[in-house]
């Protein structure tokens, strides 16, 4: 154990029994703060203790063990009998106590401070604390006139003494009178201590944000920081915490300067005046009244929702010039604009990655879903989250998008309605939010207001681009952006940088370039907008057509090596392109059988082929009246969805439609991928040595032809109809050209196939260690790119190489995965692979008897992709069998 004594030159404190006697004080005659601690384990503890009395303007002396003529304990009882002020600092160790001693010198020091002022911290966490700690901890924390805190890091440690002791200097001098004896001025740190709003809720989810924006704060040669973000995000709140965090190193002072009601700029400084408390009687203007109250020294302003009185940055950049030690904290839609400043824009609340899949606690553990705990407690006590409510919680929070306003809003529901409810709710108004409590501002009392708010901030232009861009769905390009609104590229980017500033517009970095975005809470506010327009129509006509425009620009692409790019580029403008398409489907039907056929691999690889299922069918009944190649575009869509989808049906009733078409198709392209999804089809009715005829027509034709994605795809399809018929030989020579072609244009999901098919012929030719290499390759090449159906596939190799391996449980398991994976994304097994897999599934139910393969297989069937593809990679010792 070691102690640290502080000697200071501001007094004594008042309520000590030698204050009032003192008279006129010599200066060796100091303050003194006692430290209690052990020394090894909390060595950085007490130079962060030191440090934060430094920051105070005080003069630590730290007292260690050493030669002296007087035994340690005698030492430490002297000095802490001299001593004003204690601080205690404890961890997990006891100390040994001296000897003839009862207690250990920390104890002792504890029971000696008895009429001190006592400062106390325990560090946390502490797994190995010692059993006499723990009880000394007890005994202080029952002790009615006795508390601690907690703390983990020694900065943290560091700013809570600081702040601690600033405030006890402070009521001590104010008992004292007001002043020191002698008069001693009041010291740093205790000026406005009480400036900032007190929080009467709990803040979730914003740690790392305090600690960044206090460091940018403390940043050497930064003054300014605004915080900027959309209205509800919790910038006020951010704000508050980080000045709290900051409170010790601005020694003259903080103070807090709300701005909402202020609608002048010119009245922003009077406002701070104010605020601080300058005295603005015969100054003759504000800034010479705040100049001379802050001065040199070093004061924090918290200066709330600026975005309205933007145009007093100036006076606020001379404020900085005037005061060298003064710094400004922002909050702000929009960034003022002034050299130095620095901003930090506030980002919604972390959401549920995968709330279907995740755990009770691992939902409640996010902040979002904390935070809407939280608040409907508030209002119904009993709330619990469950397994019942847990995943509409989460839902709710991602449909908010994190945004606290509309979290704590949703929750103040929670009185009346559960969360499944109050999800449904969700999805028809804006509206369905309510208000808040009355301590709100009135702004964000409703969704609709804090929204309403931030849009009347925008001039005309703006809000006609802001109220445009509620056409596009999750996110819009420039281009894209000035096309819909009838606007030259340039000026779109100049207003669109504008509602950046905003916060009402996000830009994200993409591989593919800049991104715009908005919330959607302030997308369905500028959605009704919008829909008043007189133009209305007009704007979502130029939307679908500009992403019809794009998609047409795809088709090429699509087909030869810079597909990939292409893919991606459609994958980001999903939401957007189902938008087009729901246009056209009432509007005008005639581009979308070109437009489907286009699609068709977007839909494949993103488990978007029910929604594309539903769009051919509401055009089906309008097949007469298209043209001869539409028709034939349409059939084909309408074919190779349903064989997609596993409707067996529908594939045969798309080929009957199909087949008649064929002979009138002049386009060679058209002409031989409608062939081959005849051969697609053929399999469903138990033909395939048709179906081989059929793809091998189709396969002659596409090598004439420049076209090496549907050449793959056909070659692929060939192999696998000689695999169904035992013909190993010349499947092997398909997938081979198939994987070729793949690697020459390039593409994960182009290339996956092929590997698990010639992962399966290893297999079959007794070459295990070929087929998991290749099995593996193509497992990753499909996670890749994201592809339910190619994963499938690869989990049923890995079924095939599982079963030779001797392992039928893996096998069924395996086989079940791909199942069920199958079935929640809405698909089926490909007609021209199934064969092969239902020869598996019966040698494997042989083997292990119908009782135990069926719940081998339904447990597979029940396994997400993670936990599949877990079961899939443990079989090659890389991974933890899947539950």
């Amino acid at each position: 154990m070691q102690t640290c004594v502080v000697a200071t030159d501001r007094g004594r404190l008042a309520n000590r029994g030698p204050w009032d006697d003192a008279g006129v004080r010599t200066p060796d005659r100091r303050l003194r703060v006692f430290v209690s601690s052990t020394l090894g384990e909390l060595a950085e503890e007490r130079r962060a203790v030191s440090r934060a009395i430094s920051a105070l303007r005080l003069t630590p002396v730290m007292f260690e063990a050493g030669a002296r003529p007087y035994p340690p304990r005698e030492v430490y009882q002297q000095y802490l009998a001299q001593s004003d002020v204690f601080i205690g600092v404890y961890w997990q160790r006891y100390g040994e106590p001296p000897a003839g001693a009862r207690v250990s010198g920390l104890e002792e020091e504890f029971e000696l401070s008895g009429d001190l002022p006592r400062l106390l911290y325990v560090k946390a966490p502490s797994p190995d604390r010692e059993p006499r700690l723990t009880d000394l901890l007890a005994r202080i924390q029952e002790e009615a006139s006795v508390s601690y805190r907690h703390f983990r890091t020694p900065a943290e440690l560091g700013r809570l003494v600081r702040d601690d002791l600033a405030v006890l200097l402070s009521e001590r001098f104010a008992a004292a009178g007001g002043r020191a004896a002698g008069g001693a001025p009041t010291p740093a740190g205790a000026r406005s201590s009480g400036r900032l709003p007190v929080s009467t809720t709990s803040l979730f989810g914003r740690e790392r944000a305090i600690d960044e924006v206090a460091g940018l704060v403390e940043s050497p040669g930064v003054r300014l920081v605004t915080l900027t973000g959309p209205g509800g995000v919790g910038k006020t709140r951010l704000a508050v915490a980080a000045g709290e965090r900051l409170r010790g190193d601005f020694g003259a002072g903080t103070v807090f300067v709300p701005l909402e009601a202020v609608a002048d700029p010119e009245q922003v400084l009077a406002a701070i005046a104010r605020a601080a408390g300058a005295s603005l009687a015969g100054t003759g203007a504000p800034l010479e009244a705040l100049a001379e109250t802050f001065g040199d020294g070093a004061w924090l302003l918290v200066l709330d929702n600026l975005e309205q009185v933007v145009r007093a940055a100036p006076d606020l950049g001379e404020l900085l010039g005037r005061c060298p030690g003064l710094a400004m904290l922002a909050t702000s839609r929009t960034v003022l604009g002034l050299r130095g400043e620095r901003e930090y824009p506030v980002p919604p609340l972390p959401l549920p990655a995968s709330p279907g899949t995740a755990s009770v606690a691992e939902v409640a553990a996010w902040p979002a879903v904390a935070l809407f705990v939280d608040r409907a407690r508030a209002v119904r006590p009993g709330f619990v989250l469950t397994e019942a409510n847990a995943a509409a919680v989460a839902e709710i929070c991602r449909r908010l998008e994190g945004l606290p306003l509309a979290i704590e809003l949703a929750a103040a529901r929670s009185r009346l309605l559960d969360p499944p409810a109050l999800l449904d709710r969700l999805a028809a108004s804006l509206d369905a939010l309510g208000t808040g409590a009355v301590d709100l501002p009135e702004r964000q009392r409703t969704l609709r207001a804090t929204v309403e708010w931030s849009v009347g901030l925008l001039d005309g232009a703006e809000r006609s681009l802001l109220e445009v861009t509620a056409v596009f769905t999750d996110g819009w390009t420039v281009p894209a952006a000035a096309v819909v609104a009838g606007l030259d590229e340039d000026r779109a980017l100049e207003l669109s940088e504008a509602l950046a500033g905003h916060s009402l517009v996000y830009v994200d970095s993409t591989r593919l370039g800049p991104r715009s975005r908005m919330l959607e809470t302030v997308r369905a506010f500028v959605a009704e907008q919008l829909a008043a327009r007189p133009d209305a129509d007009q704007v979502r006509r130029r939307h679908a057509g500009y992403y019809r425009g794009l998609a047409e620009r795809a088709d090429r692409p699509l087909r030869g090596a810079a597909q990939g790019e292409w893919l991606e580029r459609l994958d980001a403008e999903a939401g957007n392109l189902a938008a087009a398409v729901r246009w056209y489907l009432a509007h005008d039907p005639g581009p979308l059988p070109r437009l489907f056929r286009i699609l068709w691999p977007l839909w494949f690889l993103r488990d978007f082929v029910h929604e594309g299922r539903s769009w051919v069918d509401q055009l089906l009944p309008a097949i007469g009246t298209l043209d001869p190649q539409a028709r034939a575009e349409l059939a084909w869509v309408e074919a190779v969805t349903a064989v997609n989808a596993g409707n067996d049906s529908a594939a045969l009733a798309a080929r009957q439609r199909l087949a008649p078409l064929l002979a009138g198709i002049s386009d060679p392209f058209l002409h031989a991928i409608c062939q081959l999804a005849l051969g697609w089809t053929s399999p469903v009715a138990g033909d395939i040595d048709g179906a081989l005829r059929e793809v091998t027509v189709a396969l002659e034709e596409l090598r004439g032809q420049d076209e090496p994605v549907f050449t793959a795809v056909a070659a692929f399809t060939a192999g696998n109809l000689y695999m169904a018929l035992g013909r190993y030989d010349d499947a092997l020579r398909l997938m081979r050209e198939a994987r070729d072609l793949a690697e020459r244009v390039g593409g994960d999901w182009l290339a996956a196939p092929p590997r698990v098919q010639l992962g399966i012929l290893a297999v079959l030719r007794g070459r295990p260690d070929e087929a998991r290499a290749l099995l593996d390759e193509a497992l990753d090449r499909s996670l890749a790119a994201r592809s339910t159906p190619f994963v499938t596939l690869c989990l049923a190799g890995y079924a095939q190489l599982a079963f030779a391996d001797g392992d039928p449980g893996r096998a069924a398991r395996l086989e079940g995965a791909a199942e069920g994976l199958r079935r929640r994304a809405g698909l089926g097994a490909w007609p021209h692979l199934r064969q092969v897999e239902a020869d598996l599934v019966a040698q494997v139910r042989q083997r292990l008897g119908a009782e135990r393969f069926d719940q081998a297989f339904a447990a597979g069937s029940r396994l997400t992709q993670q936990q599949a593809v877990g079961i899939a990679r443990d079989q090659r010792g890389t991974a933890t069998p899947a539950p």
